[in-house]
Order: structure tokens, then sequence, then C-alpha cells
């Protein structure tokens, strides 16, 4: 009998922690999907919903400073595997592939969010190429 009802208590209390953390209010292709459910499943609590912070003094992972050129994919993977400052491990948490699925669902985040652009979308914004500047040779170098 007490088995039961402690069962039925730890259930109902996971229910309650699930309905807390911060739900999704952006929808995603279905490939972003897993990573979206995933995110909101443990990341939200701290980081906002849509990762977008506010929520805590956890950052907005929807910033220029954590996209891919300045915050890689393998540093994503580092930090939730081994936690970072106050962020605490979530080692044993998400399995790699899931870690891979929320890194996907952050990455189109930026992208939706205009802190990154694909080869296509630079193509579209610049009416012309940029100009590639010619290296400066040694011998034009200014010594003094």
């Amino acid at each position: 009998m007490n088995w039961t009802r402690t069962s039925s208590i730890v259930f109902l209390f996971c229910l309650w922690l699930v309905a807390c953390a911060p739900q999704p209010t952006k929808t995603v292709p279905a490939e972003y999907k897993r990573g979206q459910e995933l995110f909101h499943a443990v990341c939200s609590n701290c980081h906002g919903s849509d990762a977008l912070g506010g929520h805590t003094k956890a950052p907005n992972l929807i910033d220029a400073v954590f996209v891919k050129s300045e915050f890689s994919d393998q540093e994503i993977r580092h930090t939730i595997n081994n936690g970072s400052g106050k962020m605490p491990s979530q080692k044993g948490k998400f399995t790699d592939e899931e870690i891979t699925e929320i890194i996907k669902y952050l990455r189109y985040s930026q992208k939706e969010a205009n802190l990154v652009m694909d080869a296509e979308a630079m193509d579209e914004f610049f009416d012309e190429p940029l100009p590639v500047e010619d290296p400066i040779e040694e011998d034009e170098v200014e010594e003094g």
C-alpha cells in the first residue's frame, strides 16, 4: 500500500515539474521538434522558453555570443555534459544523440532569429559578391 502511494506521489511531483517548465511558444519544423522537446524537458527551466533566457540568470542562448562561429557545437556538448560556472552538469540526462538534437534545435533557432545566415541567404542579401582583398605583400608594408 505504501509503495502505491509513494509511486503516485512521485508521479504527480514529476508531472508537476514538467508542467512548470516554460513551454515553447514557437513552432519548429519536424526535423527540429525532438530537440525542442528535449530542450524544454530540462534546459528551459533555467534558459527560458525557446532558449530566450529571462526565466533565471541563465543566459539567452539565442544570442550572437552562442552562434557556431563563437561557441562551437562541441563546446555546447561539453557544457551540457560537464557544466559551466553556475550551470550544473547534465551528464546522464541526455544521450549523445539527444544532445545532437538539442544543438540542431538551438542552431535552427539562432538562424531563425537572423543571428546567422547560410550561403544562400548571404547571396540574396548582397547584390554582388563582396570583393576579396588582395593580401598585402611583405614589400608593401612600411616600416616605421
